[in-house]
């Protein structure tokens, strides 16, 4: 099988795979500039002499910043608002402040626009508050701590409380959780 050699990306081909590419999905400016760096990357290796072409990518990794820039004004690409969204959905799933910070971070936003984010997501309510809330979605969806069908020893304790803490819960927050009242009171 012969392997295909990628096409020279143009500033047109470029726009059309951003707009295909926030068709599709929610993204930062950071994954947005990494699809269209790739695109530039791909073609230099599969083409030596656009790789020796200096200029040509310059000119093309201009236009990829020009292309972020038109979609930040027109408000298609905005890290607060991807923040926010991805925030709400992992809180959502029962994810941690730690793990959100670092799902996001590689995903190229700002640790400023984070932490707004989970700010704005806490509501009038302390941090602590959301991050107990959180634990309680995990430990409900994993049937951990009071959520659990059968008596638990203390070895199957231990592991619950690892299960919290692995998911980056403070040993506070993961004790709370899984001393909490019967699942019929957080119904």
């Amino acid at each position: 099988m012969k392997p295909v050699k990628r096409k020279i990306p143009t500033p047109q081909n470029l726009h059309n795979v951003a707009l295909h590419y926030l068709g599709r999905y929610a993204a930062s400016e950071a994954s947005l500039r990494r699809v269209l760096q790739n695109r530039i990357r791909r073609a230099a290796h599969d083409n030596p002499d656009f790789a020796q072409d200096e200029t040509k990518q310059a000119a093309l990794r201009s236009t990829i910043e020009t292309i972020i820039e038109t979609h930040k004004r027109t408000g298609v690409l905005n890290d607060t608002a991807f923040a926010e969204t991805k925030v709400n959905s992992l809180r959502r799933q029962g994810r941690s402040r730690r793990i959100i910070q670092q799902k996001l971070a590689v995903k190229g936003v700002k640790n400023d626009i984070v932490a707004a984010a989970l700010e704005n997501h806490a509501d009038d309510a302390p941090p602590e508050v959301a991050e107990l809330k959180a634990a309680l979605i995990l430990a409900k969806k994993r049937k951990l701590g009071a959520f659990r069908t059968m008596p638990a020893d203390d070895d199957r304790r231990r592991k619950d409380f690892a299960t919290l803490a692995r998911a980056g819960f403070s040993s506070d927050i993961a004790r709370k959780a899984l001393n909490a009242e019967p699942p019929e009171e957080w119904e």
